[in-house]
């Protein structure tokens, strides 16, 4: 099985158990909406992903190695 790691990083790294990472098994071709939904990080919080350092949407597919980072919208003033 192939496999990916998420990166989940401020608020939403208490979805991880509070691990900045976690390597998590994939289908080729699952999206990284549909890896988001496994580890239960919400889509809805998710604002900013990035898959191998690039910027992505939910619906990429992915087929095994990459690293998946996700952001939580963050405000400031």
């Amino acid at each position: 099985m192939a496999s990916v790691r998420v990166k989940a990083y401020a608020t939403l790294r208490s979805y991880l158990g509070g691990v900045a990472s976690r390597e998590v098994g994939i289908e080729p071709g699952e999206t990284v909406g549909e890896v988001l939904d496994r580890c239960g990080i919400p889509r809805d919080q998710t604002r900013i992903v990035f898959v191998n350092n690039r910027a992505a949407s939910l619906a990429d597919q992915l087929q095994g190695g990459e690293q998946v980072g996700v952001f939580p919208a963050i405000g400031g003033g």
